[in-house]
């Protein structure tokens, strides 16, 4: 039952990030299952425990994730017309 669970969450996370979801909309899926998942421990300190570590925001985690992986934006590729000058040596 379990596999069942994670096999679920796996494939509605892939669905959404290859649909285009926000990357927010996916950290938010994968924290409430992830608190879910603490919900089904024992009660107690370690449930607490559990729960403790995942009370960081969208804003704070996308923050700490690009001070390590760098805010790198993929570049538009662009496109390289022709010039005269090329027009002229292509047809020597």
């Amino acid at each position: 039952m379990q596999q069942k669970k994670y096999f679920l969450g796996v494939a509605v996370l892939t669905i959404l990030v290859g649909t285009g979801c926000s990357n927010k909309a996916a950290y938010e899926l994968m924290m409430t299952n992830k608190k879910q998942a603490c919900g089904r421990m024992a009660e107690g300190q370690a449930r607490e425990d559990c729960l403790r570590g995942y009370e960081k925001t969208f804003k704070e985690y996308e923050y700490q994730r690009n001070r390590v992986v760098g805010d790198k934006k993929i570049a538009e590729p662009t496109l390289q017309l022709p010039t005269e000058k090329d027009q002229d040596s292509s047809s020597n």
